[in-house]
């Protein structure tokens, strides 16, 4: 009798608004989904750059642009687009045109199950008119997931979205990247007796006196590390030079900025809060995983670091930059606490690296059972 042969057909993922360089986690994710007992899942992205396709080994399918104007005829397209997957991810507000031709034909077409990523920690731009949008295009969705629970509060309240659509599950977390070459940035050089803060230029130029000022009050060993645009960081080195701290300041035209070369930093700077309905910021999701605290504006981002970071936070108003300038004095003081800090913050992404409600959730819809935690 011959042998009974099992073959396995393998779960065909289309990305669509994936943008890991802006929106790291959404890169995490899909490496979290993959490899080792789930190599039998295929990711296909369309817009992904060939690194980025290289690295997340993403097929490459031809698909219309998600333009978010687009009609009835284009909408169609995309839909079409869909057919033989077996499941659709939209990520964040550029994948949304896709969520909404879903919507419009997924019975007629019989598509897979869509889920969307929402990327924003709280507060929608837009008026009435997008509202209306988002509850047609999320009318059928199978699931909208929702980092954190004030953005799935926002969510119902503004685009009708409830029961078990609505999910909330932390982004995912990378792994511990290696660390960086102390010439890793091009064109500095980091010696073995400097301490590094990494900051964006155009972040701490609005309100940069307070933090410039207390530079003094470091022990020699540090150096703030500032990433921007040449206009940004001159003018930022001669805000420097007028406080007789044009010493302590290293600059890089680099525009990427600190966070994707966290390892090098002893701590980082983020002393520009999110606008309201913009994405989550990269920076946490790239210095936990690194291990190094943060400094940042802004309390709505406390949901995606750990609770030790808490008194690191600081929300907008009067006074904000001032309250930073302190607490980077004061954390470059303390060489036990930043350490503590670094520790939780690794801990932090460890802890949310596997994507076990993100697979919980695939396995829900798809009924695939070897993608369940």
């Amino acid at each position: 009798m011959a042998k009974k042969i099992t073959v396995f057909r393998k779960l065909r993922i289309l990305h669509l608004g994936l943008d890991p360089v802006a929106a790291p986690w959404s890169g995490d994710l899909i490496r979290a989904l993959s490899g080792g007992k789930y190599q039998f899942i295929e990711h296909h992205a369309p817009a992904a750059s060939d690194d980025i396709a290289s690295r997340l080994q993403l097929y490459r399918p031809d698909f219309p642009a998600l333009d978010k104007g687009a009609g009835l005829g284009r909408l169609n397209r995309m839909a079409r687009a869909m057919r033989g997957y077996g499941l659709i991810l939209t990520h964040g507000e550029s994948g949304f045109p896709a969520a909404m031709a879903h919507s419009l034909f997924a019975e007629a077409l019989k598509l897979p199950p869509l889920i969307h990523y929402h990327h924003a920690l709280q507060g929608f731009s837009g008026g009435a008119i997008k509202r209306f949008r988002h509850r047609l295009g999320f009318a059928r969705t199978q699931a909208v997931v929702a980092p954190t629970s004030t953005a799935a509060n926002e969510i119902a309240a503004n685009w009708g979205v409830g029961g078990r659509t609505l999910r909330i599950a932390l982004p995912v977390y990378g792994s511990t990247p290696k660390p960086p070459r102390a010439d890793a940035i091009p064109g500095l050089v980091k010696r073995r007796d400097e301490a590094w803060i990494g900051v964006r230029a155009g972040d701490l130029l609005p309100d940069a006196d307070p933090i410039l000022r207390r530079l003094r009050d470091l022990g020699d060993e540090w150096r703030l590390v500032a990433f921007g645009s040449k206009d940004e960081t001159v003018r930022l080195g001669s805000l420097c030079a007028e406080m007789e701290v044009a010493d302590r300041l290293l600059t890089s035209q680099r525009l990427a900025g600190p966070e994707d070369r966290a390892g090098l930093f002893d701590m980082l700077l983020s002393p520009r809060p999110p606008a309201k309905g913009d994405d989550m910021p990269r920076m946490p999701f790239l210095a936990a995983p690194a291990g190094v605290s943060m400094i940042a504006a802004g309390s709505e981002i406390a949901p995606v670091l750990p609770r030790e970071q808490a008194d690191y936070l600081f929300g907008n108003g009067s006074g904000q930059s001032a309250a930073i300038a302190e607490a980077m004095v004061t954390l470059a003081r303390d060489e036990v606490k930043r350490k503590g800090l670094s520790k939780a913050m690794a801990d932090f992404a460890a802890k949310h690296r596997d994507a076990a409600d993100h697979r919980a959730l695939i396995a829900e819809l798809t009924g695939e059972d070897r993608i369940h935690p």
